[in-house]
């Protein structure tokens, strides 16, 4: 009797070993499963530039070069199409400009030389007012205000139209992958949702 409940002791000791283990394992499954994978880590600066309507700049940093997929503007994608700005909110619009609002985006300069845009409305060239802008080679942000028609040509002569090559629906300058991006947005001054994604995470502007 003694041997036999030696016995059942030693096979319950084991079968709490084992129940230790398995909850053991489960718990370490679940936080691997669920543990975020490593990211990029962001620091951004804005600056109000004021104007109509009001632009926004901004200077985003990654520790890790990094390639832009989407800007996301209070929901609305720019995989959609070009983003504008206007009375209803932030949109998308199959065209480079609308007559009654701001449209942003970004051109492709194959190589050194000028943008040059022709429109009924107003337009800035990497947050600068002006028509035509002397540019490195890469991408540059353009912004039509109030345009219902427009063009734009790049530094070796050729019109740039959308959708093409040469256009990009994610209003960022300089050349990528890079571990800093700078943006322009038009917004009115109140609480907006933008996040930037990118190839290896997403940065909310605001």
């Amino acid at each position: 009797m003694n041997r036999s409940r030696g016995i059942s002791g030693f096979i319950a000791t084991l079968i709490l070993v084992a129940i230790s283990l398995s909850l053991s394992y489960v718990v370490y499954q679940a936080v691997s499963s669920f543990s975020a994978p490593k990211a990029e880590v962001f620091s951004n600066q804005s600056l109000a530039l004021g104007g109509a309507p009001d632009v926004v700049e901004f200077q985003v940093n990654v520790s890790a070069p990094a390639n832009p997929q989407a800007l996301e503007a209070d929901n609305v994608n720019s995989h959609e199409g070009v983003l504008y700005f206007g009375a209803s909110g932030y949109g998308t619009t199959p065209g480079l400009c609308l007559s009654t609002a701001t449209t942003f985006f970004s051109v492709y300069a194959t190589n050194a030389g000028t943008i040059q845009t022709v429109t009924d409305g107003t337009v800035t060239i990497d947050g600068q007012s002006t028509a035509s802008l002397v540019v490195a080679q890469g991408w540059h942000e353009i912004m039509f205000t109030d345009a219902s028609s427009c063009q734009v040509r790049g530094p070796d002569g050729s019109n740039i139209s959308y959708p093409g090559p040469l256009v990009s629906t994610v209003p960022l300058i300089g050349s990528f992958p890079s571990t800093s991006f700078r943006l322009f947005l038009p917004t009115d001054g109140g609480s907006h949702s933008l996040l930037l994604v990118f190839d290896g995470g997403y940065d909310r502007l605001a």
